[in-house]
């Protein structure tokens, strides 16, 4: 019984340790995008709790997907998605270090902002429902910069798994 208690609550504990992770990074990936909608929207609270929710599922779908990958072991995946969420939290920084003219072709941000406005004059969203319209904007553009964490991961996992296998070669030569 002492057993199994203690196993449990290392399980919550760790579980606990994800959210806090994903919750830091994803708001850290967030905070270009958020300055910018909070900079271009009216500035009402439900525009703000708009983004704000968009964010929050962020941090579930992560959270989540961290906790499946470890479920089935995948730590190399694991560690290519952290790697990866790093380095594009490192790119916004171009957001703000680099003038506005050059920045819509260099920074995923603008680049992803710009999609999300794009959908939203395809859905025909108005101001009328700032919640709804910066919830899906800001939908949008997180699903754009996973997109971009996505695909730095995969070419981080593609280099690992390289790696890996040029090890376990040389190693049975």
């Amino acid at each position: 019984m002492i057993y199994r208690k203690n196993r449990t609550d290392n399980k919550g504990k760790e579980m606990n340790k994800r959210w806090g992770f994903w919750t830091l990074w994803v708001c850290i990936s967030a905070v270009a995008g958020f300055v910018w909608g909070v900079a271009l929207t009216n500035n009402s609270w439900l525009s703000i709790a708009g983004m704000a929710s968009g964010i929050g599922c962020f941090i579930v779908f992560y959270t989540l997907l961290d906790d499946f990958a470890r479920k089935n072991q995948w730590h190399r995946f694991i560690a290519a998605l952290q790697k990866g969420v790093y380095i594009k939290a490192g790119l916004q920084i171009l957001n703000f270090a680099i003038a506005i003219p050059i920045s819509p072709f260099i920074s995923p941000e603008i680049l992803a902002g710009m999609g999300a406005f794009y959908v939203y004059d395809f859905l025909g969203l108005s101001d009328n429902q700032p919640f709804l319209s910066n919830f899906i904007m800001t939908l949008t553009a997180g699903a754009l910069l996973s997109l971009c964490v996505g695909v730095i991961s995969l070419i981080i996992l593609l280099v690992s798994n390289k790696k890996a296998h040029a090890i376990t070669t040389n190693d049975m030569s």
